[in-house]
């Protein structure tokens, strides 16, 4: 290869690399399920939004709420759960953006959620 031809090689390298960088900072960001991103405004809410797999963990943790919720569990069943996922939402929110805490807290309320789904044979 000329060097002429290396040049023009590496700087159109330089550019791909360059679009790509452009590309990941116009993506769009992590969409939670529980919240709509565009209005958080807490910095729980904020950094569950900016990272993917918050984002999954906050859209699995509130799939299971919901089917729990609304899938015709008993009234105390669906009482308790309400009242462990306002605890949990303060536990969260307290987390602000210390994403350790964050992965707890939800792993936390995940585990719950998944035992009383069991409970209910779901």
């Amino acid at each position: 290869m000329s060097g002429t031809s290396q040049v023009h090689g590496a700087r159109l390298l330089a550019a791909a690399a360059m679009l790509t960088s452009l590309a990941s900072l116009l993506s769009p960001r992590a969409e939670a399920a529980s919240f709509d991103c565009r209005r958080a405004t807490l910095p729980a809410e904020r950094t569950i939004c900016s990272d993917a797999n918050l984002g999954r963990l906050d859209e699995s943790t509130a799939g299971t709420y919901f089917q729990i919720v609304g899938g015709g569990a008993p009234a105390a069943t669906v009482a308790r759960v309400k009242q462990m996922q306002s605890r949990f939402v303060a536990r969260r929110n307290a987390c602000r953006a210390d994403i350790d805490c964050l992965v707890d807290a939800y792993t936390d309320q995940m585990m719950f959620l998944r035992n009383e789904k069991s409970n209910l044979g779901l």
